[in-house]
């Protein structure tokens, strides 16, 4: 089995068991009545959940405020963001014992997950625009080049497999030439990782082919194969995914803006409802 399917099958295996966990604890919670929100443990529960969404605040703030940006790069920071983003949700949820008991909690609760799931397509779309966890912007031209260099090293190393550099050039140029009109460039843009999965397919069977022939030739054993048929694949697949970045940068960037137009009316709605749940419980 390939290196990459390894660590695919690693990480999907891991979300599965924190989705069962997740669930079953949901039932345990919800059914055997541990707690109440109110009871001492419910109440810091809330506490803890609240403190942590007020601590979300801190990396937008540390953006606009120079003495902030001082203190540690931005990964840090972004790091200590999605901590606050996961952890607080979550621990107001347990909170509430999987129960909605009153509509303040209801808006609490449904303006909440709103922001915690606008969270998540930020999250999602901020690294396909950013280099990795960093605050720095990749650039198109950068993305380009990197593939464009790429292509180089795959006409110059795999002279051997003239299919698979050709199919390679061809989904390069089909994924970079401009679309037509707008209606075009989004189906392009859902297109593309469909477009990579059938490429990146094709050239692993040409690969494998190639290579075997390659062993036999040069008389290589099963292990040099096995190292030569994951360096390809290795290759191959990074190669295919930065020209689908670079093809689908122009369109994150414009949904990246449009993101931070809508999140932040979403965060206003969570302050305003959660302050008021806060004030209703003490109140009544």
């Amino acid at each position: 089995m390939q290196l990459p399917a390894i660590k695919a099958i690693g990480s999907g295996v891991i979300w599965f068991a924190l989705s069962a966990l997740f669930v079953a604890s949901a039932i345990a919670v919800r059914s055997r009545d541990w707690y109440q929100p109110g009871s001492d443990f419910g109440y810091n529960l809330g506490l803890v959940g609240g403190i942590l969404m007020l601590l979300l605040l801190v990396y937008p703030l540390r953006k606009r405020i120079k003495p902030l940006q001082r203190f540690g790069s931005t990964k840090p920071w972004f790091i200590f963001h999605m901590i606050c983003g996961v952890v607080g949700p979550l621990a107001v949820i347990y909170h509430s014992t999987f129960r909605i008991n009153s509509q303040n909690a209801f808006v609490a609760m449904m303006s909440m997950l709103l922001v915690a799931g606008s969270g998540v397509i930020g999250r999602f779309i901020y690294v396909r625009i950013h280099s990795g966890l960093s605050n720095r912007q990749d650039r198109l031209d950068e993305l380009e080049s990197s593939s464009s260099q790429t292509a180089l090293n795959f006409e110059r190393d795999m002279q051997w497999a003239p299919e698979v550099v050709a199919a390679l050039r061809e989904f390069r140029q089909r994924a970079m030439k401009p679309a037509d009109d707008r209606i075009g460039g989004m189906a392009k843009f859902l297109s593309l990782p469909v477009w990579e999965w059938r490429v990146r397919r094709d050239c692993a069977d040409m690969l494998c082919e190639q290579l075997k022939h390659r062993a036999e030739q040069r008389q290589w054993d099963n292990r040099k194969l096995l190292l030569r048929t994951r360096q390809f694949d290795a290759l191959v697949a990074t190669y295919t995914m930065t020209v689908k970045r670079a093809a689908q940068f122009d369109v994150y960037k414009r949904m990246f803006s449009w993101w931070h137009i809508l999140h932040l009316p979403f965060v206003w709605l969570l302050a305003a409802s959660a302050a008021y749940h806060v004030l209703a419980v003490h109140m009544y």
